[in-house]
């Protein structure tokens, strides 16, 4: 039996065919944002239209990601800590969320369909008891000698963030 504490981490990809209500307004409001972050790293003598080529003129443009994560925030929050759209093997909602990270894939200041984000939300730590037929075993529970456990398949936009063995 292996026991290990893990942290997992979901993925999603929002772009201009994101068709969730959720997912639009936060491409809407992180592509307002970047515009505005866009102005304020730019090169007024030589402008640039996107992301990547104002990182490689201003490296302190990096911090766009970062600043695009406040325009997510209460979003976020109205999650209410979980992803309800990945069910244990129960069918239960099981996916529950700690933070989440805002990475920058491509924008541009004039073409909203460039803009695209990815956001990847972490688990608390949990206690991996074991895999069982491509099902991760799980506790919330990472200590002790009994644990309620439940099982959640394994999913492409999953996976192990972090592995402390034990």
């Amino acid at each position: 039996m292996m026991k290990a504490k893990i942290k997992l981490a979901f993925r999603i990809v929002i772009d201009e065919n994101s068709e969730i209500v959720w997912d639009r307004y936060i491409f809407e409001d992180t592509y307002f944002e970047y515009k505005i972050q866009h102005q304020v790293f730019d090169d007024k003598e030589n402008p640039v239209k996107n992301y990547w080529e104002l990182l490689r003129k201003n490296p302190h443009a990096e911090r766009i990601p970062f600043l695009l994560s406040s325009a997510v925030v209460n979003y976020v929050a109205q999650l209410n800590g979980e992803i309800k759209s990945l069910p244990d093997v129960l069918g239960n909602t099981f996916f529950p969320i700690e933070n989440f990270k805002l990475d920058l894939i491509s924008s541009n200041v004039e073409d909203p369909s460039k803009h695209k984000i990815g956001l990847t939300f972490y688990t608390p730590e949990l206690l991996l008891i074991d895999i069982i037929d491509n099902k991760y075993l799980l506790s919330k529970n990472t200590s002790g000698d009994s644990f309620e456990t439940f099982m959640f398949a394994f999913h492409p936009q999953v996976a192990i963030a972090s592995y402390t063995a034990l």
